[in-house]
């Protein structure tokens, strides 16, 4: 679950078109023309005026797993996370704190070594080993919760790699997630929702991933076009 945190810039686009106003000596009472100035700045690669405003927001109900996937975005955002130092895990639900990527079967098994490991942090715990020692043997599957900020232009890329169907399910999940509560905040990011954070093979108009799944075009597919039009022309 994400709540989006009342610190967040409600009004981005009116932000960032204020802000690039001021540099460019016009005018910034009209919020309708400083939203045109920022759709025309973002079109136009003018990325750095993406970075005013920012998105403060609570993530929990993902895995350690997947949040250790968010932190590999490291411009632009900053984190806090649950601490395993002065939290105590042992009375965390196996079958309602964890993620589960399996079904059927396979699901008891998981289940059944999660027991196991809870089992032996309770047992670490009175032996009386302190809970940022026991907490050595949790597993990446466990539920954790962090406070978020990041500002447009770092969000703009962490969706445009997360929402790419090659990205793993959970965080994929996570950002599809993050998309539609940013949408819903106001119009203006409702535009940016459906303009801006896309995958990267829908920004760009082909796929540069050695490995495609085959949505759209490859980068190499798409430089051999390009050389035979050339050639034609």
């Amino acid at each position: 679950m994400i709540t989006i945190l009342p610190q967040t810039d409600k009004e981005p686009l009116n932000t960032i078109g204020y802000c690039a106003g001021i540099c460019w000596n016009s005018p910034v009472d009209d919020k309708e023309k400083n939203v045109k100035r920022a759709k025309n700045c973002i079109k136009s690669g003018h990325g750095r005026v993406a970075e005013y405003p920012d998105v403060f927001c609570i993530i929990e109900g993902y895995s350690a797993r997947c949040i250790r996937e968010l932190y590999t975005h490291i411009i632009g955002t900053t984190r806090l996370q649950s601490s395993t130092r002065y939290v105590d895990a042992k009375n965390m639900d196996v079958d309602k704190e964890f993620y589960y990527p399996f079904k059927d079967e396979a699901a008891d098994v998981y289940r059944d070594g999660l027991k196991n490991i809870m089992e032996t942090y309770t047992k670490l715990e009175e032996l009386g080993y302190a809970k940022e020692d026991a907490a050595n043997i949790l597993p990446l599957g466990m539920e954790t919760k962090i406070v978020w900020k990041i500002n447009l232009r770092a969000l703009m890329h962490f969706m445009n790699m997360r929402l790419c169907t090659r990205a793993y399910k959970e965080i994929r999940a996570l950002s599809l997630e993050l998309k539609e509560k940013l949408r819903a905040l106001s119009p203006e990011w409702e535009w940016i929702s459906d303009n801006l954070f896309l995958p990267k093979c829908e920004a760009a108009g082909y796929c540069d991933e050695e490995h495609s799944c085959g949505r759209k075009i490859s980068k190499k597919e798409m430089l051999a076009a390009i050389e035979e039009w050339q050639k034609i022309h």
